[in-house]
């Protein structure tokens, strides 16, 4: 067999096993697998395609010579930068995709997940259903419904650390993973800066003239609950709107990066006082929500990150600051049915 026909199979076989992972990739959940064979293959086509372009220079420079090449030239730039950009169609195709997945069944080992049951008595029942990621650690975590124009319709869940006012002093960047045996002697305050976009949206304005709740006048138990360390299936429900946002907003203590360490913002007195804690800002996911559709689970996607001490309710959606921030939680899916 001579080496051109070798090179020719060899990319007929790649093209083959990418076509087939690029498909499965687009119906299916992310999987490490999938894509290092996807990766693997595809540098192993572009192998093929510079050897295939050696073999053959002589055609194809008179292909090149045609005034076709120019039309499909700019249809591959068009299709780039739709891509890059995420503009429609590819953007429209991809959320096809993602669609398909979120609507797809979604099976979590019983023993990595933790089941939290809330208030189930209002017209819509809500699932959220979280797979962490790598940097999840007792996060604090607020979930609550807005109307289509942005206004605070309700909080669904909030970490009682900060439904009522509970966190501790004592806390560092090194310790801050090992469980607290004695809360009771260490100094009480509450971290303000923690979930910022909800807390600004709730617009509630305490005695001190903070946004977040005190052990005096903490949020009702029907919405607030412990710390979630694990994946979680969480049900609640709300009351009926034919379209709303959904947002879940979390924030990981000391998860400091470049950006945001005690070096930076100096002038900052909740960023360095105490009641912040020094690391990376919240970050928001959100989906929206229509009864009147045909689909049963939705794909939240990331909003965006809040202020890293709270001076703002705004999602800031410019991410490139972040880091381990991001990779909380690996995804959510939210199911909703009256």
């Amino acid at each position: 067999m001579t080496f051109r026909k070798i090179v020719s199979l060899s990319i007929a076989f790649n093209f083959a096993v990418l076509f087939i992972t690029g498909i499965l990739s687009y119906f299916i959940d992310y999987s490490r697998a999938l894509a290092s064979i996807h990766t693997v293959f595809g540098f192993l086509f572009g192998l093929g395609i510079v050897l295939h372009v050696i073999n053959n220079l002589k055609p194809l420079k008179r292909y090149f010579s045609g005034a076709a090449v120019w039309g499909i030239l700019l249809i591959g730039i068009l299709i780039l930068f739709s891509a890059y950009g995420q503009i429609s169609p590819v953007k429209s195709f991809m959320d096809i995709g993602a669609k398909l997945k979120a609507n797809s069944t979604i099976h979590e080992p019983l023993s990595n997940q933790v089941f939290v049951e809330m208030d189930l008595s209002n017209d819509i029942l809500l699932s959220i259903d979280l797979v962490k990621g790598e940097h999840y650690w007792h996060p604090q975590m607020a979930i609550w419904t807005e109307d289509m124009e942005g206004n605070y319709l309700e909080t669904l869940f909030v970490s009682k650390a900060t439904a009522k006012g509970l966190f501790f002093g004592g806390r560092t960047k090194d310790n801050f993973k090992m469980l607290d045996e004695n809360n009771s002697t260490q100094k009480e305050y509450r971290r303000v800066n923690a979930l910022p976009v909800w807390s600004h949206k709730r617009g509630v304005l305490y005695e001190d003239g903070e946004l977040v709740p005190t052990r005096e006048n903490p949020l009702p138990e029907a919405i607030s609950g412990e710390t979630i360390s694990d994946n979680f299936y969480l049900r609640t429900s709300t009351q009926y709107h034919q379209n709303f946002r959904l947002k879940v907003e979390l924030n990981v203590a000391f998860d400091d990066n470049e950006y945001y360490s005690e070096f930076d913002f100096p002038d900052d007195d909740i960023y360095h006082n105490g009641t912040g804690q020094l690391g990376q800002p919240s970050i928001v996911f959100q989906s929206v929500i229509d009864m009147h559709d045909s689909n049963t689970y939705y794909l939240m996607k990331l909003a965006g990150h809040g202020h890293h001490s709270a001076r703002t309710g705004i999602i800031y959606q410019d991410s490139s600051t972040l880091t381990t921030a991001l990779e909380i939680v690996e995804r959510i899916v939210v199911g909703a049915d009256q």
